[in-house]
Parts: C-alpha cells; structure tokens; sequence
C-alpha cells in the first residue's frame, strides 16, 4: 500500500486520487497522534466486504452442521492464548468469537469484534499466572464499605438545566 501525507490530500489531490486508482488503496499519514486515513476505491471496499461476508457463513455453516470440534480446534491453533483457558471458558470463547464475528459482518461494524478478542485474552493471561487467578478467584472475606455516591461536576449539571 501505497503512503503519502495527509496534506498531499490538499496541496495535489489528483495526486492522491492517481495513486489510489493505480494501487487501490493509499494510506494517509498524519501528523501528531493522528491515526492513519485510508483511502481505497469503493470498489476493492465491496470486495472486502464480500469477502468477510463469505468467510463469515462458511465458518457458520460449518459451525453449526457439526463442525463445532474443527472449528475449535482451528480457533485455538489460531489463538494459541486459548489454551490457557478453562475448557469450559473455551468452549464460551469459541461461541462468543461465532456469536460477535456473524453480527459484526452483518453491520459491517467490527469494532465490537476486536474488543471481545483482546476481553478473551485478558482473560486468558490472568489463568496463565497461577497467583493471579487464585486471587481473583478467591471468595471477598468482608464487606467492602459503603460506596460513595457519584459526583457530578458542575458542567454536567449546567447542560441539564
């Protein structure tokens, strides 16, 4: 993939435009903290976006025509941090990761996706150290105390009047 400038952008955009009809896509580096823009054409989009489509129903349909056991076993090859999970947990995992990836695709919307992926290896990395796991799994011997009331800050109570 091709990389320019975010000012290209403005200063010679039949430039950007160019690279992005030859190549498909151009990324768009920005200055500061700005993440990246990528730019492709609407075209090699759809294709994408078929393509997850696709994968998605095929991972589906073998999911749920009794491939449940290879489509585990394909998971935890392609996430080697599940073997630190329970079995029981895994087994949670590999629904969740059918669950969230089959609506993500229908929204086109994958955020959702990514975060349930780094939950789970959160997870995952808290049963790979013993000690943790025991002490978060260990039963609150007392109470805690009373929880102090929220605080409101005078600006959110200003936009309510």
């Amino acid at each position: 993939m091709q990389t320019m400038q975010w000012s290209d952008a403005a200063r010679a955009p039949r430039e950007v435009a160019s690279a992005v009809e030859s190549s498909g896509e151009v990324r768009l580096e920005r200055r500061g903290d700005g993440v990246p823009f990528v730019i492709m054409r609407e075209d090699r989009a759809q294709q994408a976006h078929q393509g997850m489509e696709t994968s998605t129903r095929l991972l589906r349909n073998l999911f749920q025509l009794g491939g449940e056991e290879l489509v585990t076993e394909a998971l935890v090859d392609a996430f080697p941090w599940t073997n630190f999970l329970p079995e029981k947990d895994r087994i949670t995992f590999v629904k969740e990761f059918m669950w969230t990836l089959e609506a993500c695709s229908d929204l086109d919307v994958w955020a959702p996706f990514g975060r349930m992926i780094h939950e789970w290896q959160q997870t995952a990395a808290i049963h790979a150290d013993p000690a943790l796991a025991q002490e978060l799994s260990r039963a609150v011997d007392s109470d805690l105390g009373p929880v102090p009331a929220p605080m409101v800050s005078e600006e959110v109570g200003a936009e309510e009047e």
